[in-house]
């Protein structure tokens, strides 16, 4: 019998906004940012409105060594954040911390995606672990 894997996504998001963040009942929230559709003549291009999609993580940070085992004084910032069929986050979008969508704007700290690595078996994503540029 075939796992269903959006039923598996679903548990995980439910259980992603159950440790997010203990002071938030349904978790920690975290807006993407997808930049808006292109449009115009490709020398004057015109980019749309942006869309926020709300997503739930758990937030880390990490300690870098290098080869040696040494610390090197840097530490990596991620969140492991719940998959949803409509939003695949991408290097090229940023996120808001601790805000929902509706919430997002413009004017909100926008912060950097470095990387993005699924969590994909069957080739459906159950979550995801985003590095992001501090």
């Amino acid at each position: 019998m075939a796992e269903d894997w959006a039923a598996i996504a679903a548990e995980i998001d439910e259980a992603i906004r159950s440790v997010g963040d203990l002071s938030q009942p349904n978790g920690y929230p975290v807006t993407l940012r997808i930049p808006g559709a292109t449009t115009g003549p490709i020398y004057d291009p015109v980019e749309g409105p942006p869309v926020y999609k709300t997503l739930h993580c758990v937030e880390g940070y990490q300690e870098i060594r290098d080869q040696a085992g040494t610390l090197i004084g840097q530490t990596k910032h991620s969140l492991t954040v719940s998959a949803k069929p409509d939003v695949v986050p991408l290097k090229s979008y940023r996120v808001a911390l601790g805000i929902t969508g509706d919430e997002a704007s413009e004017a909100s700290q926008w912060i950097e995606i470095a990387e993005v690595r699924p969590l994909s078996p069957a080739g459906v994503a159950v979550l995801y672990d985003i590095d992001l540029v501090d």
